[in-house]
């Protein structure tokens, strides 16, 4: 079960359900067909009981993934695995930026 989560960071926060279903509600929001609580819920209660006590955003991001894949809703994975690579992007373009900016 989940308690600590690693941010990109450094920092160390205690496990938020809540943020991992806003997470998947989003994704679900983008696509046609639109949220299903029940999904939803289903996938954090899964995650938060399978993962390991201390666990990094990018691992506990992973296993939503891995979960959408296994649903019945590809079309919401594609989305959220869509935002994970764009901000991604934007993270390193940021760090690129502030790196230049030092020099």
């Amino acid at each position: 079960m989940i308690q600590i989560v690693v941010k990109r960071d450094g920092r160390v926060v205690g496990y938020n359900e809540e943020k991992i279903k806003a997470a998947i509600r989003k994704a679900m929001l983008a696509t046609e067909i639109g949220e299903d609580e029940g999904l939803i819920n289903k996938i954090a209660t899964r995650i938060g009981t399978r993962g390991d006590e201390r666990m990094t955003v990018e691992e506990i991001q992973d296993l939503v993934e891995l979960e959408l894949m296994k649903s019945s809703r590809k079309e919401v994975a594609r989305r959220y695995i869509a935002y994970r690579d764009q901000r991604s992007r934007a993270r390193k373009a940021k760090t690129r930026d502030m790196f230049v900016e030092i020099i």
